[in-house]
């Protein structure tokens, strides 16, 4: 079974129409998401350049037509959401069927990058289409009701790829963010607190971290004294100081480029024995039950205690200070690889961009020269005649000056980087996604260990008070 949905990307009051795209598309080919970028494909533009190839085809638009429109009522570009169900298909043929679907809706006439995602259970692609058509002489007609031809388009791609339709789908359902929040029992605030600890550790300035957050999918409001965020399905806006002191906007600026300090929690003090064997106490505890264990039980699971206990005998783990330091130790691990990816691709972005623009200003400074060469009085005409070359050129000197380029580097020097980067990245992601894998059971273990922990302490003391005021 395969849905399609189409949503517009408009432009933003106060931000540059290349600062959203660039937002918007990185997010879509997170090398975390799309298998480290190999399930990302781009037809007639770049996946390394799709943004500044978007927008340049837009300047040149309003040059030529003199058509502008206010960011509210700016559409710049489409996404189309098209999800798979669970082992029906390959990542690689979801690509492809994504592929076949943008081209068919667009008419080949719209440029686009085609994101195989695969973080969820799922396998969804983000396909992104400029809504400036490739002539930069018109935009993409987005017509009433246009989720039906696309929809018709991709029944009939995903019946001759054997997959199942949905022969009378809903208007409208849950997004799927919010749906699995909810299965899972994660709620938007702990899943906005995790992306932030991910995320200050890897930027240098606050603004370098909203940027960081825009790409993570979360929409992002400032003022002197608020911050709040919110991500895509969600209703409402979370102030950040809602999540907790280290989340406040001066905490925030003031963690910008550190790992959030881990609280030390008080240990769990037992009257007889201040050494805890957790599977004696885990066990003794399932085993007696009590109000406080059936509390526990509607939120949770045998299940889930069940699993809690077996990952503890199978790792050895029968003191708690153990496994105090073993999650502290994962976290820690994970945050250091993490920031290592990150690293890498934002300077294997900047080198593409690089790429792209030193390309860009080789072929068109002829052009430039001829223009500046010009009385003042002919410069207006020569430039209507070349402006898409002038258009270009002006853009990669601003990128050079953006990234501190003196001289410019040769391709091949800069491709040798990028390859030696996407090694690196390659091979440190299988790391990732195993310590990715042991903090999230590691901290579920030590979750659940803490609850039924404390359920123990509190059903002692309440037992202790009774007996004293029977006295």
């Amino acid at each position: 079974m395969a849905i399609s949905k189409l949503k517009p990307r408009h432009a933003s009051e106060g931000r540059s129409i290349a600062a959203v795209l660039a937002e918007r598309i990185d997010y879509s080919k997170n090398p975390e998401k799309t298998d480290g970028g190999l399930l990302v494909t781009g037809y007639q533009c770049s996946p390394e350049t799709a943004w500044q190839e978007f927008a340049v085809s837009k300047q040149i638009y309003t040059v030529t037509t003199g058509r502008k429109r206010v960011p509210d009522k700016d559409v710049i570009s489409y996404l189309i959401i098209q999800s798979f169900e669970p082992g029906t298909i390959t990542p690689e043929d979801a690509n492809k069927l994504g592929y076949k679907l943008a081209l068919e809706f667009t008419g080949g006439q719209h440029q686009f990058i085609v994101a195989t995602h695969i973080d969820k259970k799922h396998i969804h692609n983000h396909i992104e289409f400029n809504s400036t058509a490739l002539d930069c002489s018109h935009k993409f007609n987005n017509i009433k009701n246009s989720y039906i031809p696309l929809r018709k388009a991709n029944d009939r791609i995903c019946k001759d790829f054997g997959l199942s339709i949905i022969e009378n789908p809903a208007e409208k359902g849950k997004h799927y963010a919010e749906w699995s929040a909810e299965k899972k029992g994660q709620s938007w605030k702990a899943l906005l607190r995790q992306t932030i600890d991910q995320v200050l550790p890897t930027v240098s300035t606050f603004d370098e971290f909203l940027e960081a957050m825009r790409r993570e999918g979360y929409e992002v409001v400032q003022s002197s004294k608020l911050l709040k965020f919110r991500a895509q399905g969600q209703e409402r806006f979370t102030r950040s100081k809602t999540l907790g002191a280290d989340y406040s906007l001066e905490a925030l600026r003031d963690r910008v480029g550190k790992a959030k300090q881990t609280r030390r929690k008080k240990k769990i003090q037992m009257e007889k024995d201040t050494r805890i064997n957790l599977l004696m106490d885990i066990q003794a505890r399932l085993q007696g039950r009590g109000p406080g264990m059936e509390r526990w039980m509607k939120i949770h699971n045998l299940k889930e205690a069940a699993k809690t206990l077996n990952y503890l005998t199978e790792h050895g783990i029968t003191d708690y200070d153990l496994l105090a330091e073993k999650v502290e130790k994962a976290a820690a691990d994970f945050e250091s690889i993490s920031t290592s990816i990150k690293q890498a691709e934002h300077r294997m972005e900047q080198i593409a961009a690089l790429k792209t623009h030193i390309i860009n200003y080789a072929k068109t400074r002829d052009t430039y020269i001829a223009y500046r060469k010009k009385k003042a009085a002919d410069k207006p005409a020569f430039r209507a005649a070349h402006e898409r070359d002038l258009l270009l050129h002006e853009a990669a000197k601003r990128a050079f000056d953006a990234q501190g380029v003196k001289k410019l580097p040769t391709i091949k020097t800069l491709q040798a980087e990028y390859s030696a980067l996407l090694d690196k990245k390659k091979a440190a992601y299988e790391d990732y996604k195993r310590l990715r894998q042991e903090n999230q059971e590691l901290q579920a273990v030590k979750s659940n260990v803490d609850s039924l922990l404390n359920i123990q302490k509190e059903e002692h003391q309440e037992k202790k008070k009774n007996q004293e005021q029977d006295r």
